[in-house]
């Protein structure tokens, strides 16, 4: 009886290694699978934090490439005022050169025609 007994025993320290080896496994295991997801977690973490800053200094390059283009086109505008602006004056300088070229004329008939004055 004593050798069933030892032979028992020897079975239940057996069976419990073997339980207390395939836990440590599987928790090995499982510590490597979370250790794992901690990892790829923090590269992600570190790639948003990169994409974020990259983003906002995007956003302010495109805010100044606005700003710019809005100054260009305000200048344009000014030019195209400018031009025509420019084009007024020369009509009216225009009509004022043949307004005053009339009147020579005129005088200069004026002068043939009543020398005496």
């Amino acid at each position: 009886m004593l050798h069933r007994s030892t032979t028992t025993e020897i079975k239940k320290r057996e069976l419990l290694f073997s339980t207390d080896r395939l836990t440590r496994l599987v928790l090995d295991e499982l510590n490597n699978d979370v250790s794992e997801c901690y990892k790829n977690e923090k590269r992600i973490d570190q790639a948003l934090k990169q994409l974020t800053t990259q983003t906002n200094i995007l956003a302010k390059q495109s805010q100044g490439w606005i700003t710019l283009i809005g100054q260009f086109t305000d200048a344009l505008k000014e030019l195209g005022d400018v031009e025509n602006y420019s084009k007024i004056i020369e009509r009216e300088c225009s009509i004022l050169t043949n307004t005053l070229a009339t009147v020579h004329q005129d005088m200069a008939k004026n002068r043939q025609t009543n020398p005496t004055e």
